[in-house]
């Protein structure tokens, strides 16, 4: 699974590489990720915990869980949902990022479905679903909608758009909201004298 070509470089460096760096590892502290993002014998611990703290202000970041230490408990931080998609936009592979989403947050289907999607997605349906995730803090299913139209102006061959929906169909619960809402705005666009051709 790839992800497409983007025009990174959204972020600051170093607050990049720490999103890159977290998308293909586990949740982190913040000695791990100042190892992790810097050559040996270079560890700026002040500044990657400004770097940290900067992106969980944006709301990138989370903490997650901790890790206990001789008995000293330290914070473990991982992506959030808007983070995802901020990595995918600068460049991390999907493939990566959905084996972790599994295992940091197992239960959010919407944003496994969305990750599946990558190989169909264009850069933009992520800035939609990351816009969407800072101002209400969810994906609501006109978002999905959103991100469903943004797909379907690329050029998929027929094939691709087979799998796209057998991807869809894995989901089934996002999958009847979407296209039940995908044939209500088909209706909508007919009832304007618009030319539509949905069919799921």
């Amino acid at each position: 699974m790839s992800t497409p070509k983007s025009k990174g470089n959204y972020l600051p460096p170093l607050q990049k590489r720490i999103v890159l760096y977290l998308a293909k590892h586990e949740p982190q502290t913040i000695n791990e990720i100042d190892k992790g993002t810097h050559k040996k014998q270079t560890y700026t611990y002040k500044g990657s915990y400004t770097a940290l703290k900067s992106l969980q202000k944006k709301g990138l970041i989370n903490k997650i869980n901790v890790k206990t230490h001789h008995n000293i408990e330290y914070p473990r931080f991982w992506l959030s949902n808007a983070g995802v998609f901020t990595a995918l936009v600068e460049g991390a592979d999907a493939q990566d990022l959905l084996k972790r989403i599994i295992e940091v947050y197992p239960n959010d289907r919407t944003l496994h479905l969305l990750l599946k999607m990558a190989p169909f997605s264009e850069v933009e349906s992520y800035r939609v679903a990351f816009s969407a995730l800072l101002s209400k803090g969810r994906l609501e299913q006109s978002d999905m909608i959103m991100i469903m139209i943004t797909q379907m102006q690329r050029d998929l061959s027929i094939e691709q758009f087979n799998h796209l929906l057998k991807v869809l169909r894995e989901f089934p619960e996002e999958y009847e909201k979407i296209t039940k809402q995908m044939k209500q705005l088909a209706e909508l666009l007919e009832k304007k004298g618009e030319v539509t051709n949905f069919t799921a």
